[in-house]
């Protein structure tokens, strides 16, 4: 296991955390556990600084580089994944000729999807063209209700999950994406639905992951009233459970795509020891690799968010630099 990244000062988290594997088959047990042992104590420093008092400092923020091209956009709709469902989407390519690496974005819960137009447009100015994916147009799903029949809730939940793999499917197959792949760029819930399609699609090369809920017996325990709980009927409960055990963590050993990870260390909606706890699934795959990078400044949201240019930037900066290293060629060719 490789293991590289300035870890700032304090208890601050490191700037970014990168993680490899390279075991050969001449490996010996006594290596094993020494990777084990490290990968170990890397969790534990990890979750201290996430959970430390201490305000975080991230170190090494550094601006996203000038855009090389102009860029085109236009509404778009796809296949969902049942018959005559169609999913709306909004195109952004750049303003050239040939192929480029492509990418689906997966908007959060709240369904704001017109609010990722910027960010398309900074991926499209590198040379990324992007899908904003209004994963809601094809089936709905409320996720909080008590009273939601359960079947119900999980047959709806199923049918998103199958539209959204539809539709990325069908936008691989588009000329301007090259060799035929897609990333996936997910943020809060989006993220969390990145994971399951790449779970389900092996043919997915690179997810991006922004601050999402990957650990569902934690995040209901966080987010959820125990006295709620405690009330709650049977269909809820029903839906409780499983969540809990299909959660995105779960599936971490399906997916066969490299990872980014982002996460604010000040998040108060969805902590960021989600995202550690994620990694951690991530890195018992073998050769596939994960990498992480926590805000010390940024919250829920950040890259929505007003002010933090500096951190929103510099997770741009990355996730290009990532998509193009996973998805080839890199531009037009």
């Amino acid at each position: 296991m490789k293991i590289a990244g300035p870890a700032g000062n304090g208890l601050a988290p490191p700037e970014k955390i990168r993680l490899s594997f390279d075991l050969g088959r001449e490996d010996k047990p006594r290596r094993r556990r020494r990777a084990g042992l490290r990968k170990t104590l890397l969790l534990i420093t990890l979750m201290i600084a996430v959970t430390s008092c201490v305000r975080a400092r991230t170190v090494g923020l550094r601006p996203l580089e000038s855009p090389t091209y102009a860029y085109e956009e236009a509404s778009i709709d796809l296949p969902g994944g049942e018959p005559g469902v169609r999913l709306d989407g909004y195109f952004t390519r750049p303003k050239a000729e040939g192929r480029f690496p492509c990418a689906v974005l997966l908007h959060g819960k709240g369904g704001w999807w017109r609010a990722y137009l910027r960010y398309a447009r900074e991926l499209a100015g590198r040379g990324i063209a992007s899908l904003i994916l209004d994963y809601y147009s094809g089936h709905y799903v409320d996720l909080e209700g008590l009273s939601v029949p359960f079947e119900h809730r999980r047959k709806q939940f199923e049918l998103q999950n199958s539209d959204i793999r539809a539709a990325a499917a069908a936008f691989s197959r588009r000329p301007v994406c090259a060799g035929g792949q897609v990333g996936l760029i997910g943020f809060s819930l989006g993220a969390d639905k990145a994971f399951r399609t790449a779970a389900a699609q092996p043919g997915i090369k690179a997810v991006v992951a922004y601050y999402g809920p990957y650990d569902y017996v934690s995040f209901i325990r966080y987010r959820v009233n125990a006295v709620l709980l405690a009330l709650a009927g049977e269909e809820a409960l029903r839906w409780k459970s499983y969540l809990e055990k299909n959660s995105p963590l779960a599936m971490a050993g399906k997916v066969e795509a490299n990872v980014l990870l982002f996460h604010g260390v000040e998040d108060r909606t969805i902590r960021a020891a989600q995202s550690v706890r994620m990694l951690a699934a991530l890195m018992r795959r073998g050769e596939r690799s994960a990498r992480m990078k926590l805000y010390g400044r940024a919250g829920h949201n950040f890259v929505l968010r007003r002010g933090l240019s500096a951190e929103r930037s510099d997770s741009l900066r990355l996730t290009v630099a990532f998509l193009r290293e996973n998805l080839t060629p890199k531009t037009g060719l």
